[in-house]
């Protein structure tokens, strides 16, 4: 989901990239350098504060001019699932946005809205199919103003879908699909991917809120399970790509434990952490890694870090 605001243009890193992943829930930062290595990674409870935390980094760590990337919380925009419109070229973008009139609830030209293509044989290659973003033009403004106003490069932004399947070309390649979950606070959204592609993505109102420590979270497990096995049945029955082998949940941390277990016990396939300490080069342990994933996922971009994991290990 490159490029949400069209003014924004992607330009190729060559000195590093920071990754700024902003939400109700808080705000976390992750720098990559040239060598690939992450080697800042901090969450901020107080989204407020770590804008003023990143102020001083910028100062102290001279990331003055750096490239930036912005991931937007899930809440901030809405994805929707549509036919890709038979037209070619630049026509593509002002088609999709046509076909979003019904979807949502403002007049169209006050949305900013993006979109990315599934793989040719989804949906059994029947049909061509896009997720689109769409947000209000001003609520992205009012995000992307005070890092604009900062000495770095703002020229990308990403919602936290694509964020986060940045970290999963990393994840050691299987037979048939693999499903990411991640849990935000009070949400959260499943990835159904295949060498790195997103086939589905879905979101749903169940967050590590929904977990309290020390308390009988049966109810709030169950609701999760049912969210995720209706992902993996759509993903066999309608996108024809057969059984998924492997979940990776997120955060992996000690408070989600039980929760992986419990899936592990009721799915039947293979459930783990997402060990982000496994998928970058770092110093930084898996605890602060996990507090960052879609920062992190944005100061990496897509594609490249599997080779230089590989490489490093």
């Amino acid at each position: 989901m490159k490029k949400i605001i069209p003014w924004l243009n992607k330009k190729k890193a060559v000195t590093g990239r920071v990754g700024v992943a902003i939400g109700p829930d808080g705000l976390s930062i992750a720098h990559v350098n040239n060598a690939d290595v992450v080697d800042f990674c901090e969450f901020y409870s107080d989204a407020s504060d770590g804008m003023s935390q990143l102020a001083t980094l910028i100062e102290d760590k001279a990331w003055q001019g750096k490239p930036c990337s912005l991931v937007l919380h899930p809440l901030y925009y809405q994805m929707a699932l549509a036919e890709t419109p038979s037209v070619e070229g630049a026509e593509v973008a002002e088609a999709v946005r046509w076909r979003l009139k019904e979807f949502v609830d403002f007049p169209l030209e006050e949305a900013a809205i993006d979109f990315f293509q599934l793989p040719e044989d989804a949906y059994r290659g029947r049909k061509s199919m896009l997720y689109a973003a769409v947000m209000r033009k001003k609520m992205l403004q009012s995000i992307a103003q005070p890092l604009e106003d900062m000495d770095l490069n703002l020229d990308c932004i990403e919602v936290s879908e694509l964020a986060l399947n940045n970290l999963s070309y990393a994840l050691p390649e299987v037979r048939g699909g693999t499903a990411v979950l991640h849990l935000l606070e009070n949400e959260g959204f499943i990835n159904l991917i295949e060498e790195g592609h997103i086939y589905l993505s879905r979101k749903f109102d169940i967050g590590t809120s929904s977990f309290p420590s020390g308390q009988d979270n049966l109810s709030q497990q169950e609701s999760l399970l049912l969210e995720v096995q209706r992902s993996l049945d759509f993903y066999e029955s309608q996108l024809g790509k057969g059984i998924i082998s492997n979940l990776y949940y997120s955060p992996a941390r000690a408070s989600t434990l039980d929760l992986g277990e419990f899936l592990s016990m009721q799915l039947g396939l293979s459930v783990e952490p997402l060990d982000v300490k496994s998928l970058v080069i770092s110093e930084y342990e898996q605890d602060e890694l996990a507090g960052c994933v879609t920062a992190l996922g944005a100061a990496i971009g897509p594609g490249k870090q599997k080779e230089v994991v590989d490489a490093a290990h």
